[in-house]
C-alpha cells in the first residue's frame, strides 16, 4: 500500500505562506467609488455640443483645396504646462492615429516648453468605473521610438469613409492600467505642473 505523502514538515508550511501571499499579491486592488470620484465637468447641452461638433465638418467643401483636419480631446493648462488626453477607441485591438494628427501633436510636444500628451486606448467605455482597463502610451515614448506602430493608408469606420494616411497601433504595444491609475498619472502632471519640477 502505497504511503500516505502528505506531510506538514516546516518546508510546506513555508510553501504554502509563501503561495498565499503570491495569491494575494496577485490580485488587483478593488476601487471603492465616493462623491470625489464623481465629474467634475460635465456637458451642459450634449445634443448642442455633438451638432456644433457634427456641423463642424461642413465647413471645409469639396470644393476647396484645404484638406485634412483634427481636434484635441482634452487640453488642460496649469502654470503655463500642458496635459493634452487623446481618446481612442480600440477597432480589432488597435488605435488609429491620422498622420495630420500625430504630426499637430509633434509640433505642440516639441514648441511647448512643458508638455504631456497621452493617447488612451479603451473598449468604449465611460470612465466612471474605476476598475476598467485602458491602454496608454505617452507621445515622448512615441518620439524616442518606443511604441511599435504601422503607417499606411487606413480608413478609421467610426468617424468618416475616406482613407487618410496615419499610423495604426496594436494594444498590445501600449501600458495597461486601470481608469483610477489614469486619473493618479494626470493628477501627478498637474503637480509637477503646480511645482514647476521640470
Amino acid at each position: 500500500m502505497p504511503k500516505d505523502t502528505k506531510s506538514n514538515g516546516l518546508a510546506d508550511i513555508v510553501y504554502s505562506n509563501n503561495q498565499n501571499q503570491v495569491r494575494k499579491s496577485e490580485r488587483k486592488p478593488v476601487y471603492i467609488k465616493d462623491e470625489l470620484d464623481e465629474p467634475k465637468y460635465k456637458i451642459a447641452n450634449p445634443e448642442l455640443f455633438a451638432k456644433s461638433r457634427e456641423i463642424l465638418g461642413n465647413l471645409i467643401s469639396k470644393r476647396m483645396k484645404t484638406s485634412g483636419g483634427t481636434d484635441i480631446d482634452w487640453l488642460i493648462e496649469h502654470n503655463g504646462g500642458f496635459i493634452i488626453l487623446e481618446l481612442k477607441t480600440f477597432f480589432d485591438d488597435r488605435i488609429l492615429i491620422s498622420k495630420a494628427q500625430m504630426s499637430a501633436y509633434m509640433k505642440l510636444y516639441e514648441n511647448l516648453l512643458k508638455c504631456h500628451i497621452l493617447f488612451i486606448g479603451h473598449d468604449d467605455i465611460v470612465f466612471t468605473n474605476l476598475d476598467d482597463p485602458v491602454w496608454l502610451f505617452e507621445i515622448s515614448q512615441w518620439r524616442s521610438g518606443a511604441v511599435p506602430h504601422v503607417e499606411r493608408s487606413l480608413t478609421d469606420t467610426t468617424y468618416n469613409e475616406n482613407e487618410v494616411t496615419g499610423y495604426r497601433v496594436e494594444r498590445e504595444f501600449m501600458e495597461k492600467i486601470d481608469v483610477k491609475i489614469l486619473r493618479d498619472k494626470i493628477d501627478s502632471i498637474w503637480l509637477e505642473f503646480e511645482h514647476r519640477i521640470i
